[in-house]
């Protein structure tokens, strides 16, 4: 049961947030391509659906850590706080295994999206 807690069970404003830009997406999408067409929405649906989807996945490389050197380097520049790069990530691991895998809803928002332009597209 943890794992589901953990995988969905995060703030309502993470899921509005995603579900927010996946909308600002397929709506411009729809003013450039026009509103009557069915192929139109689908086109629009799935683009907002692959956005969010990969700014869900971008969230995720940086709950792993992928980003840590450039934070690293970027602290340095005042006083030092930290001994060097493996201090700094233990110390980042530590403060994101707190705060939880907030990148799910905005993976689930746009497979969401992503599902419904599909099964606009194959109606």
């Amino acid at each position: 049961m943890s794992v589901l807690n953990r995988l969905f069970r995060h703030s309502p404003w993470h899921y509005i947030g995603a579900a927010a830009l996946g909308a600002v997406i397929a709506l411009l999408s729809l003013l450039r391509g026009g509103f009557g067409l069915r192929i139109v929405w689908a086109d629009a649906l799935t683009t907002a659906g692959a956005v969010v989807i990969l700014c869900g996945l971008l969230g995720m490389a940086a709950s792993l850590g992928a980003f840590d050197m450039f934070g690293y380097s970027f602290s340095t520049l005042g006083n030092r706080r930290y001994k060097d790069l493996y201090e700094y990530s233990q110390a980042k691991q530590e403060k994101r295994g707190r705060a939880g895998w907030t990148f799910v809803p905005w993976i689930a928002v746009g497979a969401a999206f992503l599902c419904v332009g599909f099964m606009i597209w194959k109606l």
